[in-house]
């Protein structure tokens, strides 16, 4: 082969050629693409739901330390203030409350529009109906449990000594309210066991201990317990 005069050899055009392709950078095949994407989605599949799970048990465990240290503070502020502290939860919301509970004993350090303080320090007799949970719109706080939690319900055991608040906030049931769990001012509190839920991760349970006022938190259960109130 002659070009412009120039004999060219074959055997080094064909040597040159397969050097210039081996050159050529490699690249993917549309069926080697599409594996990989299959591939990638099947893993995808498998990861998601997992993250999704301990995103969930997170936010659950939070709710349940967030509850622990809310019980902790309202039994300090009972001790500080020297006042009955109340704790209130509705079921099947998000819905957690706080606030003072105001009995006959502070009619003797302020006058009441009833005239009641004056028969008191008169030698009036002390009723179960003297026990009043006074402003309490005023001074109840809220609190906000992290987003997807709910609660599942409250076991709260009665005394003697809760008898009458437990009487006096019984109607509060029929808005879905728990029975009251009590901190006071001595620093002891009532027996109680919240339970909190997450759909995805299942719920947690929030135990107080009356004797001692000491709170301990559950791992994450498994499902939702029935019957829970």
């Amino acid at each position: 082969m002659e070009i412009q005069g120039h004999r060219l050899n074959p055997v080094r055009i064909s040597t040159l050629m397969s050097a210039r392709h081996r050159n050529l950078p490699a690249g993917f095949t549309l069926i080697e693409m599409l594996l990989t994407l299959a591939i990638l989605a099947g893993v995808a599949a498998l990861v998601i739901p997992t993250f999704g799970i301990l995103l969930s048990d997170r936010r659950l465990f939070r709710a349940g330390d967030q509850m622990r240290v809310e019980m902790m503070q309202t039994r300090l502020l009972a001790m500080r203030t020297g006042r009955t502290q109340v704790l209130q939860l509705r079921s099947g919301t998000p819905d957690v409350r706080v606030k003072p509970w105001f009995d006959m004993n502070d009619l003797t350090e302020a006058v009441d529009q009833t005239g009641a303080s004056s028969a008191l320090l008169s030698g009036g007799n002390v009723t179960a109906s003297s026990f009043r949970a006074s402003n309490a719109e005023e001074v109840t706080r809220m609190i906000e449990l992290p987003p997807d939690v709910m609660v599942q319900g409250a076991q709260v055991q009665a005394t003697q000594r809760s008898y009458i608040v437990d009487s006096q906030s019984a109607s509060e049931a029929a808005q879905g309210w728990s029975q009251p769990i009590l901190f006071y001012p001595d620093g002891s509190t009532s027996t109680a066991a919240v339970t909190l839920t997450q759909t995805e991760a299942g719920r947690i349970i929030v135990v107080l201990r009356g004797l001692t006022g000491e709170v301990t938190v559950s791992d994450v259960l498994a499902g939702i317990a029935e019957g829970a109130s």
